[in-house]
């Protein structure tokens, strides 16, 4: 009797390759679209800073520019099913271009040796954090409500700090919202990875993608945004 077995072995086997490679090729375009937004960013804030420094210091702009990422951010989260992933992406890259400009005065403030060693070591420790994310075999579901309660807790000290100046303040801030973005940048790429799941196969994978793509792009803006802060710190001593 002709035994099938070894057919079904090479069946599953083919398929779990398939799953494998659209999972790879799921997270190469989330971190390729994350570069690109990260381009986009760092070349609109340089931009900026050379031919529209002006644009940098002025609060009405700085208030505009907070309200349209605002605007843009909720629109984009709550459209994703919705819109094609054209208009997703554009989106996306709208954001990171209106944080660009938000992040111009960065240039104005800082040498640019000093703004270069803050991204390499954002992207260093960035890349380390997602790595362990994505290949550790601890549970990281349990960090989610750890880390928005420390979120929640650093959005209150932040509010505070405008009222309550104090140095050690601004410093503690720095550090609890380095370390609640570098556990994000960890945690996110398994919770990711289940947003693919749900989608795999299907037409919202792309704008899945994207959405993903844009957790991570935060992950990465607001590590550097805290390292800038942390080097300014340094400085002023």
């Amino acid at each position: 009797m002709y035994n099938d077995s070894h057919f079904y072995d090479s069946f599953d086997a083919q398929q779990t390759d398939t799953r494998m490679a659209a999972r790879r090729a799921y997270f190469t375009q989330t971190y390729g679209l994350m570069a690109a937004a990260l381009a986009v960013t760092f070349a609109a804030a340089l931009i900026v800073a050379r031919f529209f420094p002006q644009i940098a210091f002025s609060t009405p702009v700085v208030i505009g520019l907070c309200v349209a990422e605002l605007v843009v951010v909720i629109a984009f989260s709550r459209s994703l099913t919705r819109v094609s992933s054209g208009t997703a992406l554009g989106m996306f890259l709208l954001y990171a271009c209106l944080t660009g400009v938000s992040l111009s005065s960065v240039f104005l403030l800082f040498d640019v040796s000093g703004i270069f060693l803050c991204f390499l070591a954002t992207a260093a420790s960035f890349g380390a954090m997602a790595l362990y994310g994505m290949r550790s075999r601890k549970n990281l579901a349990a960090w989610g409500g750890t880390l928005f309660g420390a979120l929640i807790g650093l959005l209150v000290l932040m509010v505070a700090s405008f009222f309550l100046r104090f140095p050690m303040l601004d410093l503690f801030i720095c550090v609890l919202g380095l370390l609640v973005f570098l556990g994000l940048t960890a945690y996110d790429p398994r919770k990711l990875s289940m947003m693919y799941d749900q989608a795999a196969g299907t037409e919202l994978a792309d704008r899945y993608s994207i959405y993903a793509a844009l957790q991570l792009y935060l992950d990465f803006i607001n590590i550097f945004l805290y390292l800038i802060r942390l080097l300014g710190y340094a400085n002023r001593d």
